[in-house]
């Protein structure tokens, strides 16, 4: 231990344990592993199904750059996490395991395949031994995904000090499990998330075996992302991701679709709908509204009518049911959580683009979305052996009075790894013959959203309906509304124009290709409106820290169907006359270092209701709820 070190007394340290700070490595990993914030395969290399052991080295710069550690601090516990958006019971349990923290002047690009060569004394100066029952612990799914391996680097008397500042700035893991973990289940680990950024991204690297006392290993460029607890100056006492989510309801239009699209990582928190029409016998639009029964599970088939990923069945009602627009009396339920309403669709999607539901893109028709998301049927059979697509026509109720039940039974997503009910998900859609009315049945749901694909422009999940392409004409857009608060309101008779959104773009980081406009510090921000009505005279930017949820919708301040999602005390941002259909904001907002944690909610409206009129705002977007963070 060098001199600088030894000055950090034991008493130091004592009074420090009060302040204990985290942070990740690598510091880009914040928010989730892909620079597109878009999901990646993790890896089983790190911490595997059999014995083994790794090194891990990272540079300094992780520590004293946006972290701000600024000398010798006190490295208390060390942890790993999941696959973004991947949920794991987990229950294995790691015997012997043995951890040890090391300062080195071995980079990124310097660690040997060698283990011995990385601990030689010339380069590296190793901290004590501890040895650690390890438990993994469940993994929610969420997005970052939680800690699933968190080692108590105090407890088992192997907490290091370490100075990013010093003559050995960079930090060496050494971990060996000696032997195959057991507990159920024992066959399989959530994968560990790793790191996917380029090389000067990771500033770090590894080398990892299968064999525990093999003297080398295999090397690679994307070490585990890990995080660390530390006693002392630096480091964040809560970690805020900076992240986006759409919420409020948008307005202007005279739009038939509506749905709610969820981002990665965003909480699912509807619980249910009821679509009723307004006339059951020629339905002309739905009335939406909060709430549903629990799903009805004594309908099910004996067996699944599939358990196939990316399988659409074929089912004939018995009846004929209406809905805005046209009737069938034939459904084409889709494993992926939709069902079609036109007997000629076949697509099975497992990803949701507005493009896709609206029709523009391919001449794809009317579709009730009760979770449009890549689930897997088959992901719990060996558990759940009634698992699957279920769909059934109960006409216990006599002639006009049938029932249809179209239950997702305990199905899994594609994100989860195969093993016993990792995602264990349970909802159903019912169609009533005498009434028209549609419920959305929700049991246990993922508790976050997150999807995989790196399809640009796909939404992670969406919950709503839509009449698609309408003749040769696609529906309009009405922009995603939040479903789970935003309620009750009236959809429309198909017009010829959308709501009005916004859409968020920030700079120098864009942010990815789905996930964008994201604020940390060092970030600049513009919001452009999108699909703005023709004849509007003044259109607003509108910012504020604070928000109204449900939105505020009141005679004399919004039209009907329109709604305040901000404060009524939001800064008038930027201001446009006579704006265009699409309006490219031009001042930007520049987020500071240092306001993590901090909302920032954007809303355009148009405020033609200052020239005369009933109501200050005509039109409105929905919202955008920004939490300032890390990236």
């Amino acid at each position: 231990m060098n001199n600088t070190l030894a000055r950090f007394t034991v008493a130091a340290f004592a009074s420090a344990l009060a302040a204990q700070q985290s942070l990740v490595l690598p510091d880009n990993h914040y928010l989730m592993e892909s620079p597109t914030q878009l999901a990646n395969t993790g890896v089983t290399t790190w911490w595997r199904t059999t014995a083994g052991r790794f090194q891990i080295v990272y540079e300094a710069s992780h520590f004293i750059g946006k972290a701000g550690v600024p000398g010798p601090t006190m490295i208390t516990r060390l942890q790993f996490r999941g696959e973004d958006g991947e949920p794991n019971v987990g229950g294995q349990i790691y015997s012997g395991v043995t951890v040890e923290l090391g300062s080195t002047t071995l980079t990124g690009a310097t660690l040997s395949t060698t283990f011995a060569t990385n601990r030689l004394p010339a380069t590296t100066t190793m901290g004590p031994l501890g040895t650690a029952t390890v438990t993994v612990l469940p993994s929610v799914g969420s997005t970052p995904n939680n800690y699933c391996i968190d080692i108590d680097l105090v407890a088992i008397g192997a907490a290091m000090l370490f100075n990013p500042m010093g003559a050995q700035p960079n930090l060496l893991i050494d971990i060996t499990m000696p032997t195959v973990p057991t507990g159920a289940p024992a066959a399989q680990i959530v994968p560990i998330q790793d790191t996917v950024a380029t090389g000067a991204g990771i500033r770090g690297s590894g080398v990892t075996t299968a064999t525990p006392a093999s003297l080398t290993g295999t090397a690679s460029a994307s070490p585990p992302v890990v995080g660390l607890q530390i006693s002392g100056p630096g480091g964040y006492a809560t970690l805020y991701p900076a992240r986006n989510e759409r919420y409020g309801g948008a307005c202007g239009g005279a739009p038939s679709t509506f749905y709610e699209a969820f981002q990665n990582g965003q909480a699912f928190d509807i619980t249910g709908l009821t679509l009723t029409p307004d006339n059951a016998a020629s339905p002309n639009f739905y009335m939406v509204s909060a709430g549903a029964p629990a799903p009805d599970l004594t309908k099910l088939n004996a067996v699944p009518n599939t358990t196939a990923d990316d399988a659409v069945i074929t089912h004939a009602l018995g009846f004929t049911f209406r809905y805005p627009g046209s009737t069938t009396t034939t459904i084409k339920p889709c494993t992926n959580g939709f069902v079609w309403l036109d007997s000629a669709m076949t697509a099975t999607t497992y990803y949701a683009t507005a493009a896709d539901m609206l029709g523009v893109s391919s001449a794809l028709t009317a579709r009730l979305m009760v979770c449009w998301h890549d689930f897997v049927p088959a992901r719990n059979t060996t558990t759940h052996p009634n698992c699957g697509l279920h769909v059934l026509t109960d006409t216990s109720g006599g002639p006009g009075n049938a029932v249809c039940y179209v239950t997702w039974n305990g199905v899994g997503t594609f994100k989860t790894v195969a093993g016993p009910a990792h995602a264990d998900y349970t909802f159903q859609c019912v169609l009533y013959e005498s009434t028209g009315v549609v419920e959305y049945r929700y049991g246990p749901m993922m508790p976050f959203v997150a999807h995989w694909t790196a399809t640009a422009l796909a939404m992670h999940a969406v919950v709503g309906f839509t009449r698609g392409r309408i003749g040769a004409t696609p529906s309009v857009d009405p922009q995603s509304r939040d479903l789970s608060l935003e309620v009750p309101f009236s959809t429309a008779p198909e017009g010829s124009a959308g709501n009005m959104g916004q859409v968020a773009v920030a700079a120098p980081d864009a942010g990815g290709s789905v996930y964008g406009g994201r604020l940390f510090g060092g970030q600049s921000v513009t919001w452009n409106a999108v699909n703005v009505p023709v004849g509007s005279v003044i259109g607003v930017q509108l910012l504020d820290v604070a928000a109204t949820r449900p939105g505020l919708s009141l005679p004399g301040i919004t039209a009907p169907g329109c709604m305040l999602s901000t404060s009524p005390g939001a800064l008038l941002w930027e201001i446009t006359v006579l704006p265009p259909s699409t309006v490219v904001g031009t001042v930007p907002l520049v987020v500071p270092h240092g306001f993590e944690g901090t909302n920032i909610y954007a809303q355009y409206v148009v405020l033609d209701g200052l020239l005369g009129g009933p109501n200050l705002i005509t039109v409105a977007s929905n919202a955008i709820k920004h939490t300032i963070g890390l990236d």
